[in-house]
C-alpha cells in the first residue's frame, strides 16, 4: 500500500494535523503533496488518469431531513469496491476538503474509494466534523486494517491516542 496525502497548504502547520503521524512513522509508504488549485502535481495526475490511484472519500448524500448539502460529489462518480495499491487522501479540514474537491476537476473525475462500514471518529481536537467523517490518520489506520497491515495500524493507533489527548 502507498498513501499520498494531498494536503491543503493551511494544514501543513496546524498542530491538529494527524497526517504528520503517518508521515513520521511510515515515510516508506506515506508521502505528502501540497494541493494547489493552479499547479497540480503531475505525477499524481498521471496516477489518477491511469487509474493506478484513487481518492479516498466517503459516500455522502444530501441530508433530506435538514435539506443541507453535505458534500457535493457528482452522482456519476464511480466508487470502486477494492482498495487499490495507491490511495490519495485529502488531508485538510472537512471544509477545506470540500473546497479542494470543488476546485479540482481531476479530483471530481477521479475514481473514489469509500470504507465499507462507517466507523466513528475518536478525533477530539477539532470542531465541525462531519458525521461519519474520520481524520486523516484514522483513515490510514482503517486502510491498514483492510490490507492486513495490523502491526502498522496498531502503531498508528498508539501515537494517535497520545496525540488526541
Amino acid at each position: 500500500m502507498k498513501v499520498i496525502l494531498l494536503t491543503h497548504e493551511r494544514e501543513v502547520g496546524r498542530p491538529t494535523n494527524t497526517g504528520i503521524l503517518a508521515l513520521n512513522l511510515f515515510p516508506q509508504w506515506c508521502s505528502r503533496v501540497i494541493w494547489s488549485r493552479v499547479a497540480s502535481n503531475k505525477e499524481m495526475l498521471a496516477l489518477l488518469a491511469s487509474q493506478q490511484a484513487v481518492v479516498l472519500f466517503p459516500k455522502l448524500e444530501r441530508n433530506l431531513e435538514s435539506d443541507e448539502k453535505v458534500i457535493a460529489v457528482e452522482t456519476e462518480t464511480k466508487f470502486i469496491d477494492k482498495l487499490p495499491d495507491i490511495i490519495i487522501i485529502l488531508d485538510a479540514t472537512w471544509q477545506e476538503a470540500r473546497k479542494m474537491l470543488r476546485q479540482s476537476p481531476y479530483l471530481i473525475e477521479a475514481h473514489k474509494f469509500a470504507f465499507p462500514e462507517s466507523t466513528l471518529s475518536e478525533f477530539s481536537l477539532r470542531r465541525n466534523q462531519i458525521q461519519g467523517g474520520l481524520c486523516t490518520v484514522e483513515c490510514i489506520i482503517e486502510m491498514c486494517r483492510l490490507t492486513g497491515m495490523g502491526a502498522e495500524a496498531a502503531d498508528l493507533e498508539l501515537v494517535f491516542t497520545a496525540f488526541n489527548q
